[in-house]
């Protein structure tokens, strides 16, 4: 028999603790999101770099209602915010709303393609009707959407998948990378998607991520998801950090709030997510006009790594329209627009 200290079991106990400690490591090491183009990868390292000073200035260029997507369209809120600040935002967003449906899929994709070529960052959201064939507001069993075998809500689902695949893979073709949204609000319960509660949700999210990454190979995607402004929600409806690369909130009225703030910021700084105000409206319908040049001040005080905020459309109350100061804040030394950004 060989001894406790003989050389093979030495060297075995040698191999053991040398792949312990490799395979601790790796258990250790951030979860890395999907792989990207290299445009996609430019404009991630790129919103990597902001923050602390330097930060975003983002629009919604459309909703769902009748906003056209053509940047330059009298309805388009890029259009609206140039117009009554004479500077453009760095980062617009377009919603490809498939419930109400009002344009083809041409117009969409030309809107994010125009607004790539004059030099801003795209996001694009998805409005998926619900796939029960009701409204968007009515719950929905979401079961049928993972069950073996066709059935008329699966169809449904990933009929619209199939759409938007399509969409992103014209813009892949066409080289340009998008900060995508599959899913507003994650945790809003007003919306289809939301109504059963984070395990549906997060399902939902995690089928649409890995459908068009692996199945139809779209790397041109920026994942983002956010939440509601309630508190407790970023964190509960999160997909995980293998499907997102930037997570936020929105923040409504007059308290500019982003309450899992410190949860965010370690999401940073240890998974290397980008953090911001993912929907903005800086006062209430009611409320008397606002100082825009609050935001650059919560910012600095408050919420230093977030790397900007995207303003909300729907009713100029919400952003720089209808409150006071929007072009100085546009103006702002420490806010990156189009114009501004060298």
């Amino acid at each position: 028999m060989k001894s406790a200290l003989s050389p093979v079991n030495h060297d075995r106990t040698k191999w053991k603790r040398i792949t312990f400690v490799l395979l601790f490591s790796f258990l250790l090491m951030p979860v890395v999101a999907t792989s990207h183009t290299p445009p996609a990868e430019k404009v991630l390292a790129y919103l990597k770099s902001l923050g602390n000073g330097s930060f975003l200035f983002g629009q919604m260029a459309t909703w769902v209602h009748n906003e056209n997507p053509d940047m330059d369209h009298g309805t388009n809120w890029l259009k609206k915010v140039y117009d009554h600040t004479g500077k453009m935002p760095r980062y617009g967003c377009v919603t490809y709303d498939f419930h109400d449906d009002p344009f083809d899929n041409s117009a969409w994709n030309n809107g994010v393609k125009e607004m790539w070529d004059r030099g801003m960052i795209v996001g694009v959201f998805s409005f998926y009707a619900n796939p029960s064939g009701r409204s968007w507001n009515d719950p929905v069993d979401i079961d049928p959407i993972f069950a073996r075998g066709d059935n008329p809500t699966k169809d449904n689902f990933y009929n619209q998948m199939n759409r938007m695949a399509a969409n992103l893979q014209w813009l892949k073709d066409k080289e340009i990378p998008v900060v995508y949204t599959p899913f507003v609000e994650s945790d809003d319960r007003n919306k289809w998607h939301a109504k059963e509660g984070p395990e549906n949700i997060i399902k939902l999210y995690r089928l649409v991520h890995d459908y068009f990454t692996k199945d139809k190979g779209l790397d041109n995607i920026i994942w983002a998801y956010h939440t509601t402004a309630r508190h407790g929600a970023l964190q509960k409806y999160y997909p995980g950090d293998a499907y997102v690369d930037v997570l936020g909130k929105s923040a409504y009225g007059t308290g500019l709030n982003f309450s899992e703030y410190r949860w965010a910021v370690e999401k940073k700084k240890n998974a290397g997510k980008v953090i911001w105000w993912s929907e903005l409206g800086i006062r209430g319908r009611s409320d008397p006009p606002r100082d825009c040049l609050d935001v650059v001040k919560r910012l600095e005080t408050s919420y230093p790594e977030l790397v900007g905020f995207v303003f909300w459309s729907d009713d100029g109350h919400y952003n720089v329209i209808g409150n006071d100061n929007g072009p100085e804040l546009m103006a702002h030394p420490k806010i990156v627009t189009l114009e501004g950004d060298d």
